[in-house]
């Protein structure tokens, strides 16, 4: 339709131009009869289509109108001449657009038989010659032949138009079909990639990152804005996943795999484990890299802390030979040590020997006593306790004790309670004076020392933070295996039995430390319900 507007302006142009320029053309040119009926019955077909007619009949009504009009025109300016035969083959072609082939030889077929019937109209003198002059002089031959041109030059058109609007429309067909199926297998490949529980990472051939799934996304804690186009070696920072280390990795099959200390944009270290595989392609070249990554955090915790069971449940097999080869002699030897101490003739030198064998032997003992405590089966808790009075009680007793220097800064910070949890005060004191003790000894050049007591969630949290040494991180994960004292005069049972009593209590503990900054301890044990006062 808009087709047809345009050429009958253009139509309408020319004219108007050969008319204002041409003396011998009739003042009122039969051309703008046509036109202005093109016009009009646009308009109708216009209104038509957005009805409720079927567009097949209507694409049927358009053309024939288009072969009518064509006529017309070859009628009134002698289309032999001026081309307008050429539009004959246009409408048809146009045809094989809207309708089926057959349609498109009937409207064919038609159009070679106006053209005909109008030839035959003039030659007979049943129409007024207008443009078409000749047609009353030339042989028949001449006549036939010029239709039987136009029927071949219609017909052919409807057949290579009806073709090739079919093999559009099986290929469109096979298009929309391949981009539906691409679009479901990009679909399934998105929800495969985002559904795996690890991060997967793919970088070009410099290390540059290209793409990060979400769960990738979640682990390293940044938004893709923030990845893409980043290295893949300042992305986990790690010095071992530039270009030539990603290029040695993934051709070698024992370097593929490795481990690396992930900071996250909220403070944490995250232990990762990373592979690198090359980028499976059919070019022989590579084009980049896939690096798969998982957080190995909790994993390496557990693993650490099995480890850390493994040692104490060693130590309370030590610690029941001991028993069994220890106490016996030791309470014989220091029975005979109190009994000579007791007689009225014993020297002073010899006195003092005795006191040292006596007392040597019973810090023998509280030894031994330590070893079996690691190794006796865990109490259960004996009852609801308010923890602020416990350890406000042993702030009390650091604070008037020899053990915190003048150079020592403490400080002390408590929750409104209760903070009432299921345990036993002694252990619980116990807990602190070793984790203070501890804390004291890794300042001996002296510092702050900051105890807390918080409500955290359904916890409540002891927290000591020192200002000593710190602590290098790939001991962090074993100061609570036994025999690792840091100090000189320790035995490294301390924070060993302080990890017992806190899991005997159904708690946790956690640390973190800065060497040469400082460490904070953080014992967290479950709150128990406390009934509202009546």
């Amino acid at each position: 339709m808009l087709f047809r507007v345009v050429m009958a302006t253009t139509l309408l142009f020319i004219a108007t131009y050969v008319q204002a320029v041409s003396e011998t053309l009739l003042p009122i040119n039969p051309v703008y009869f046509v036109v202005g009926a093109t016009y009009a019955l646009t308009v109708v077909h216009a209104a038509l289509l957005r009805g409720r007619l079927d567009r097949r009949t209507l694409a049927y009504a358009q053309v024939t109108f288009d072969l009518l009009t064509i006529t017309a025109l070859v009628h009134f300016t002698g289309g032999v001449r001026t081309g307008f035969l050429l539009l004959y083959p246009l409408s048809v072609l146009s045809a094989t657009v809207l309708l089926p082939r057959r349609g498109a030889l009937a409207l064919a077929g038609a159009a070679t038989a106006l053209y005909a019937a109008l030839l035959l109209a003039v030659r007979e003198h049943a129409l007024p010659a207008q443009g078409l002059e000749e047609v009353a002089y030339q042989p028949p031959r001449i006549l036939f032949f010029s239709v039987f041109v136009l029927g071949v030059a219609c017909a052919t058109v409807a057949f290579l138009g009806s073709y090739l609007e079919e093999s559009l429309r099986h290929a469109g067909a096979q298009l929309r079909e391949a981009a539906a199926e691409m679009a479901d297998l990009r679909e399934l490949n998105q929800v495969i990639v985002n559904s795996i529980q690890s991060g997967l990472m793919t970088t070009d051939e410099e290390g540059r990152v290209l793409y990060v799934n979400r769960f990738g996304e979640a682990i390293l804690g940044r938004t893709p804005s923030a990845l893409r186009g980043s290295p893949v070696r300042g992305v986990l920072g790690s010095p071992l996943l530039g270009p030539a280390e990603l290029n040695a990795r993934a051709a070698t099959r024992a370097l593929a795999r490795l481990e690396v200390a992930y900071r996250h944009p909220d403070g944490r270290t995250l232990e990762l484990g990373v592979s690198v595989t090359p980028l499976a392609t059919q070019e022989q070249t590579r084009r980049g890299y896939l690096v798969v990554f998982q957080d190995l955090t909790e994993i390496r915790r557990l693993e650490d802390e099995v480890r850390t069971k493994e040692k104490l449940a060693a130590v309370g097999e030590m610690a029941a030979q001991l028993a069994h080869e220890i106490r016996n002699p030791l309470g014989s030897i220091r029975g005979s040590a109190q009994v000579l101490m007791g007689e009225p003739a014993l020297a002073e030198e010899q006195g003092r020997l005795l006191a040292i064998i006596f007392r040597e032997s019973k810090r023998l003992s509280d030894t031994l006593n330590r070893f079996l405590y690691q190794a006796r089966a865990p109490a259960a808790p004996r009852g609801p306790v308010d923890l602020r009075p416990v350890v406000e009680s042993a702030i009390t007793l650091l604070r008037s004790g020899g053990e915190l220097r003048a150079d020592h800064v403490l400080s002390f910070a408590a929750d409104e309670g209760p903070l009432v949890c299921l345990a036993d005060p002694d252990q619980i004191a116990q807990v602190f004076w070793n984790l203070v003790r501890n804390a004291l000894e890794a300042m001996p050049g002296g510092g702050r020392l900051d105890v807390t007591l918080r409500r955290r969630g359904e916890d409540v949290v002891l927290g000591v933070c020192d200002e000593g040494r710190g602590i290098e991180r790939d001991e962090q994960g074993r100061i609570f295996e036994p025999f690792r004292s840091r100090g000189s005069m320790g035995t490294g049972l301390g924070l060993a039995i302080v990890f017992r009593i806190v899991r005997e209590h159904g708690g946790d503990i956690g640390v973190r430390s800065v060497p040469g900054e400082g460490t904070q301890i953080e014992v967290r044990l479950p709150l128990a319900a406390v009934p509202a006062p009546a």
